[in-house]
């Protein structure tokens, strides 16, 4: 050992002071850690002893309170009673007093069944009174007028007939060869209403003769003619048929022999 190297001197306290004998540097990092050290322990003890504790939190939400005004209770209506004198109630068991709104309502439901009021006329269903014998139904019908219809006309069907000159005829011809297949049949127009008519035939023959006349669907009528025993002069017959309404048809035949020639038939 030299006499230049260092002596290391002994630790003193230095007037009390802890680590007097340790480095300056050493002394500023204990001095710096003492610092943090206290600063950590004001930030965790001093804010609970200072700062108030928070509210407790409620278990419910409170309600808003309602802006919309209370309803008014209903006024109680006292029962109402009758003016004084108006009389006493009715006993028990004896005879009610009569009602004036039920005579009305059994005048409404009269009215509603078709009763008279007021001396006015029914409105619904009337009683019916004795039954009364109605006029008598015409024949002729409404709007009917007596018509003549020539046999020869083209409107007509001729299955088998033919048209015959005839100068004593009217219109100047008749329909002939009437009788086994050969029928006529006579159209008739628009008849305005159905109803029983007189239908007269004239025809021509020379000796005695069968005539089959039927009218539509209708029966058929069986006429035995004599005539006037020539066939320039014309005879005339008349029978009763019922005419449906509208157009309809009225035929001439004899299935089982000849017929007379027809030259003109009248409705009336």
């Amino acid at each position: 050992m030299t006499d230049d190297a260092p002596i290391p001197e002994a630790p003193t306290t230095d007037g009390g002071r802890p680590h007097a004998g340790l480095s300056p540097g050493l002394r500023r990092r204990l001095g710096w850690a003492s610092l943090a050290v206290g600063v950590a322990a004001i930030v965790a003890f001093i804010p609970p002893l200072v700062l108030p504790a928070p509210p407790p939190a409620p278990d419910q939400p409170l309600a808003a309170p309602s802006t919309a005004p209370p309803m008014p209770s209903a006024p109680r209506i006292p029962p109402a009673s009758g003016p004084a004198g108006s009389g006493p109630p009715p006993a028990a068991g004896g005879p009610s007093a009569p009602d004036p709104t039920a005579a009305d309502s059994t005048a409404a439901g009269q009215n509603a069944a078709g009763q008279t009021s007021g001396g006015g006329t029914p409105t619904g269903r009337t009683t019916a009174g004795p039954a009364t014998a109605g006029p008598a139904p015409t024949t002729a019908g409404p709007g009917f007028r007596p018509m003549s219809l020539h046999a020869a006309d083209a409107a007509n069907l001729r299955n088998g007939a033919r048209v015959i000159e005839c100068a004593t005829c009217d219109g100047g011809s008749r329909v002939g060869y009437i009788g086994g297949p050969n029928t006529l049949a006579i159209r008739v127009p628009e008849m305005p209403a159905a109803g029983e008519r007189t239908l007269v035939i004239v025809y021509e023959t020379q000796d005695l003769r069968t005539l089959k006349v039927a009218v539509a669907d209708g029966p058929v009528h069986t006429l035995t003619l004599a005539g006037a025993g020539d066939y320039l002069i014309p005879a005339r017959t008349s029978i009763s048929v019922y005419v449906p309404a509208g157009t309809t048809w009225i035929r001439f035949f004899n299935d089982s022999g000849d017929a007379p020639d027809i030259n003109r038939i009248e409705l009336r």
